[in-house]
């Protein structure tokens, strides 16, 4: 067994000490403000909404979509909070660095209304693009405004490329799985 070296000691300790602040800092600024009522509301109810319109028949494949959303917005999340490219005073529980109803809820859904409704690529394309205007010219300046997402380096503009790419490259790995599977089930 490895022998553990005083700098990793020593960054264990300073995780320690930040997640006690984190968790003060939550207890003491953040938990039941409107902030964090918004942010529950934001994780649940986009949800239920989305039951409500989801195509059943492609409930799979839409769900598909969905985690391939979900997993890239929390990985690229937790490197932007990590780099403190960004970071989030508000948060629904205080364990967890990343913005969880943006991750969880907010975009895997809008993004798989927009793949569930925009079926040709030109369609789908055009409602993305509209989609990343808003999210990086809209919401994300209407959310620091309410001092729930605060940029540190990050400029709203570098997120536009970056929410079309997620819509490009995600529908396209769908399709490929899809067509592979279809092919599989010809064989």
């Amino acid at each position: 067994m490895g022998t553990v070296h005083e700098s990793s000691r020593q960054v264990l300790q300073a995780q320690v000490e930040f997640s006690k602040l984190r968790e003060a800092a939550w207890l003491g600024d953040c938990l039941w403000s409107w902030q964090w009522w918004l942010l529950v509301v934001l994780l649940f109810l986009p949800w239920i909404i989305w039951w409500r319109l989801v195509d059943r028949k492609r409930l799979c494949e839409i769900c598909l979509f969905g985690m391939f959303v979900l997993a890239t917005a929390s990985w690229m999340d937790e490197l932007g909070t990590d780099l403190i490219l960004w970071y989030y005073p508000y948060k629904v529980i205080p364990w967890y660095p990343q913005l969880i109803p943006i991750n969880y809820s907010i975009l895997p859904i809008i993004y798989m209304l927009i793949y569930q409704y925009a079926r040709q690529w030109s369609s789908y394309i055009m409602a993305m693009i509209v989609m990343s205007a808003i999210f990086s010219w809209v919401a994300e300046p209407a959310l620091a405004f309410m001092g729930i997402y605060q940029v540190v380096t990050w400029k709203f503009s570098y997120s536009f490329p970056v929410y079309l790419m997620i819509a490009i490259s995600h529908r396209w790995l769908l399709e490929w799985i899809l067509a592979i599977s279809k092919k599989a089930g010809k064989q």
